[in-house]
């Protein structure tokens, strides 16, 4: 676009004048009636002008996808300028010749032409000075711009890696509890218990919300908290009570917003590797504050002496990876082991 406006403009310029390359020097001036009085003559300059944006274009071609990228890309720095030498060396010449066939230079041996030299020496150093400093200044921009869509590439790879990588640690949420639900439920309805359609409800509005919330990137505060509410209430029938559950919910959510299933987590680790394992009835507390656009969840749960497990487990470790890649420097979460209970802390900066 820049080459074409230069010969638009230039062009127009030598309309403005009569035998411009004849009367040289000539004033930088564009007289717009002449432009629409002489048109044919306006259009004879442009095209020829844009003969030279065509070579300056080939060149700026040639040096970018031949001479860097396949040259200097592959070969390294001494076949690259050994290249430019070789490219200077030949092409100059033969370039220089083609635009001395136009009859825009057609003059005598005595007036300027449009070459660099402005003479018809086709070996005048004025020509390979030109085409020195034509690479000279278009190499580092090419590079420059070959940078960027490389970063770019790199971004947009890094992008897909982390939508990969997320999709996975979703795909590992909840598969214990689906299992051993559905085997409760199998129970249920053997002994035509009359908490097998609870059961069912909340079981379908769990699934429903993991199927069609959880592929977005982020939900309503509000959606994820009812989420979990339905999981407890399911828990509840599924333990027949076992797990006596001290809640605690923030009255007020403001609109936020929250990546899904990851509050989840949390709760299921805390029943997975400390309630289930336990004989005797176990205690989960549970408590969400909001404080502006701050979410706090403290979630506590006894540890039976036949609960082994020391650490995290794989729930809170793909919680830990989730939160890192969705929220930055925004997040602490905090699992610690006593003597008699397991404590998890997690807050987060939300979004509304």
């Amino acid at each position: 676009m820049i080459l074409i406006c230069w010969a638009f403009l230039f062009a127009g310029i030598l309309n403005s004048h009569q035998d411009p390359l004849l009367n040289q020097p000539f004033e930088l001036i564009f007289d717009v009636g002449k432009f629409f009085s002489e048109l044919n003559q306006f259009l004879f300059y442009f095209l020829q002008l844009g003969v030279y944006a065509v070579i300056i274009y080939s060149l700026y071609l040639i040096n970018r996808y031949v001479l860097i990228r396949h040259l200097l890309a592959n070969y390294g720095v001494f076949t690259f300028v050994a290249s430019c030498l070789i490219f200077m060396a030949t092409l100059t010449p033969l370039l220089i010749e083609l635009v001395l066939t136009l009859p825009i230079n057609d003059l005598p041996q005595d007036i300027a032409n449009l070459t660099p030299s402005g003479n018809q020496n086709i070996f005048a150093k004025y020509n390979y000075q030109f085409m020195f400093f034509f690479l000279i200044i278009t190499t580092p921009i090419i590079l420059a711009f070959e940078r960027q869509q490389q970063q770019s590439k790199l971004n947009e790879i890094a992008k897909q890696q982390t939508k990969t990588e997320l999709k996975l640690l979703q795909q590992q949420v909840n598969p214990h509890f689906l299992f051993n639900t559905l085997n409760n439920l199998y129970a249920l309805t053997l002994t035509k218990s009359e908490h097998a359609p609870q059961l069912v409800m909340h079981l379908a509005d769990l699934l429903r919300y993991t199927v069609y919330e959880g592929q977005k990137p982020v939900v309503l505060l509000e959606k994820e908290l009812a989420y979990l509410k339905s999981f407890i209430e399911l828990q509840k029938i599924r333990s027949a009570n076992k797990y006596l559950f001290n809640l605690t919910w923030p009255d007020i959510v403001d609109d936020l917003h929250i990546a899904p299933l990851l509050l989840i987590i949390i709760v299921e680790n805390a029943i997975k590797h400390g309630v289930e394992p336990a004989s005797d009835s176990t205690k989960v507390t549970l408590a969400i504050t909001i404080n502006d656009t701050v979410l706090t969840l403290f979630c506590e749960n006894s540890i039976s002496t036949q609960t082994e497990k020391s650490h995290p487990g794989m729930g809170l470790c793909n919680l830990q990876k989730r939160l890192e890649l969705l929220y930055p420097n925004k997040h602490t979460l905090t699992a610690k082991k006593h003597a008699t209970h397991w404590q998890t802390t997690l807050t987060l900066e939300l979004s509304k």
